[in-house]
């Protein structure tokens, strides 16, 4: 297991920098640096919760498919090239309805918020979407198929989003017309009238073109959802529309319609709810400008820097789990303290990071108060440990390193011309 962690990592990073480097040699600016990390802390929320809850639901896929499975496919090559279609299949059904039904839109309207397109926006998943998948893929354990053939076409669909998620790849020729393609996905991506609610197939766009979803892409979309999101808190990103729904609810008169408006598609409201105002600023033509997230160059080293034990802790979240072996107890996971710490540790990290990005007035207090926290999480859920003292000693030091940047930077920030007025403005 570690040895397919590690060959993730090192493509995911691989395909960043390739990516970067070429649009770099191309002129074409696709990274914004707030906007990307935005993207890599919901993702690392998605996959904790993943980390937790697919204990629980490989457990039930597994149990359906011994005891209630409709038929048997027993496990070889052909069998998994079926199921990898199933997948799809399903993916392009779950994934359709997550753009028609409000609360899957809910879940789903994270990964569109970004007005940027590029690798980090794969990870930009909302961790309800988790729960929500697996009401969907259940129907495979119930098919027949076995939790290994589930998960790695899953795994597999996952990964070719990766490749999807592009400016810099052009037209594919033949494979256009049966492979799901940057192109393609580019176009899902958009929030221009014409190319909205099309192509939603994951692998292969033919599924589009036999429900009718499809759309060829004519120019670059504009990317974003209509509305506009301007917010670097991978947490605001994860619950502003559930916000959205719960306060329209609570407007609407009849009981019929507080339940519809979470059953109902996006564009619908009751006729005594007018939707939320759109948060998007415009220029003085009254065209729709981009987001500006401003942030220095000392700032975004001191973000990599700072977000560094945050990713460790997420890997060896990943680590630890792997290590307890592929039948370990839902309590038993919960209930081991490096485990515990651990979730702690991200989930604080995370929320501390975004505030730092956001330029939130308390950021410097939370950065602080996490600081401190690292030597005393890790003295806590790893004292039993045989690494222990390695943990331990780097991790202070670490945090001796990183308080003295902070404090440097706190008697620098007068110096700082950052002009955060209109990202302010909109982050209150």
């Amino acid at each position: 297991m570690y040895w397919l962690i590690a060959s993730i990592a090192f493509l995911i990073i691989l395909l960043l920098t390739f990516e970067a480097v070429f649009a770099k040699k191309r002129k074409i600016r696709i990274y914004n640096f707030s906007d990307s990390f935005t993207n890599l802390y919901c993702g690392v929320l998605e996959r904790v919760f993943d980390l937790v809850f697919s204990i629980l639901i490989l457990f039930l896929f597994d149990y359906i498919h011994k005891n209630f499975a409709i038929l048997e496919f027993s496990f070889s090559i052909p069998i998994w090239i079926l199921g990898l279609f199933v997948t799809d299949f399903i993916a392009y059904w779950f994934h359709r309805l997550s753009h028609q039904v409000n609360f899957l839109w809910a879940a789903h309207i994270v990964h569109h918020q970004s007005e940027e397109l590029n690798i980090t926006t794969v990870f930009r998943v909302s961790f309800f979407a988790v729960v929500f998948r697996a009401l969907f893929f259940v129907w495979m354990a119930l098919a027949g198929f076995d939790v290994f053939t589930i998960v790695t076409t899953s795994l597999f669909l996952g990964l070719y989003q990766l490749f999807t998620h592009s400016r810099i790849v052009g037209k594919l020729g033949i494979l256009e017309y049966f492979m799901t393609t940057p192109s393609h996905h580019r176009v899902h991506h958009g929030r221009n009238d014409k190319y909205m609610d099309k192509n939603y197939a994951h692998i292969f766009i033919f599924w589009d073109r036999l429900f009718g979803t499809f759309k060829n892409e004519e120019e670059e979309p504009d990317y974003g959802i209509t509305s506009g999101f301007i917010n670097s808190s991978a947490y605001n990103a994860t619950f502003s529309y559930w916000k959205n729904l719960f306060k329209r609810a609570k407007m609407a008169k009849t009981p019929k319609d507080k339940i519809l408006i979470f059953l109902k598609g996006p564009r619908w409201t009751p006729n005594d709810v007018e939707h939320l105002d759109p948060v998007f600023t415009t220029d003085n033509n009254g065209l729709r400008e981009k987001p500006k997230f401003p942030i220095s160059k000392e700032r975004k080293w001191y973000t990599v820097f700072s977000t560094l034990p945050t990713f460790a802790s997420f890997i060896g979240l990943i680590c630890v789990k792997s290590s307890m072996g592929n039948d370990v107890a839902f309590l038993d996971l919960l209930l081991n303290p490096g485990v515990i710490i651990l979730i702690i540790f991200v989930l604080i990290s995370v929320f501390v990071h975004s505030s730092t990005l956001n330029h939130h007035p308390n950021a410097l207090f939370y950065e602080l108060t996490r600081q401190f926290l690292i030597p005393l999480f890790v003295f806590i859920g790893f004292f039993d440990s045989s690494l222990f003292v390695l943990i331990f000693t780097t991790s202070f030091i670490y945090m001796l390193g990183l308080l003295a940047w902070t404090l440097i930077s706190v008697f620098k920030i007068n110096d700082q011309h950052e002009d955060f007025s209109n990202y302010q403005m909109n982050n209150k």
